[in-house]
């Protein structure tokens, strides 16, 4: 990933937690912290492209999370 989209990311992600915080789960906000923190430090390795590897899919996984959390969209899933 190329630093400039790493930078947008972790913007985006801490936008959605401030945002979010109140309707979110501690272990949710724990978890995202965590994400944000080595995505942090990835960003501040000082190379031009970066391998997130399994970081990107515990990114994905939170953001499921907050998803179903504040759009209730697994109820929206199950109408036919």
């Amino acid at each position: 990933m190329k630093y400039d989209s790493l930078k947008n990311c972790i913007d985006a992600l801490e936008k959605v937690r401030s945002a979010y915080s109140s309707r979110l789960d501690t272990s949710v906000l724990v978890e995202l912290d965590d994400v944000i923190v080595q995505l942090k430090r990835l960003g501040e390795s000082g190379q031009d492209e970066v391998e997130l590897g399994t970081l990107s899919f515990q990114a994905l996984r939170i953001i499921s999370q907050i998803i179903e959390l504040v759009s209730n969209i697994t109820e929206l899933m199950k109408w036919p």
